[in-house]
């Protein structure tokens, strides 16, 4: 009887652990941090959060689209010897831009609804870093 309880113990908890191991994971880049989300998967889930129109959806791709791009280019400035305090203020005045163009394609109330969720994130990732810095 016992031998069939250890067993039955041991089966249970292999069980459990394999199937934590097959779990999908974050896809992760070289750097070990998470991919991000392409400009359609950003676009469907900001159609869910701001129940966007397909004409705003299809805005929001083309305009996150430019945005990737234009990053691009800047980074590979960046790398190649730029001044980063100007960098850092070309990168700002870009995400100005990018908020007024989002800000065109959005409702007032999308907007608002947009900033709020924005600072949310904001306030979540900074309560991870104060977490992380308190372990380590």
């Amino acid at each position: 009887m016992k031998k069939l309880l250890i067993l039955l113990a041991a089966a249970a908890l292999s069980a459990g652990t394999a199937t934590a191991q097959t779990a999908n994971p974050t896809p992760r880049s070289a750097n070990g941090r998470p991919e991000p989300a392409t400009p359609e998967q950003l676009a469907d889930r900001l159609t869910q959060q701001l129940t966007l129109s397909a004409d705003q959806r299809k805005q929001i791709v083309i305009l996150e689209q430019a945005r990737r791009l234009e990053m691009q280019t800047r980074r590979g400035q960046m790398q190649s010897g730029g001044d980063r305090t100007a960098m850092r203020q070309t990168m700002q005045t870009a995400r100005d831009k990018y908020d007024t163009q989002l800000k065109s394609i959005l409702t007032a109330d999308q907007y608002s609804q947009y900033t709020q969720l924005r600072e949310e994130r904001a306030d979540n990732r900074g309560s991870r870093k104060m977490k992380m810095k308190t372990k380590g």
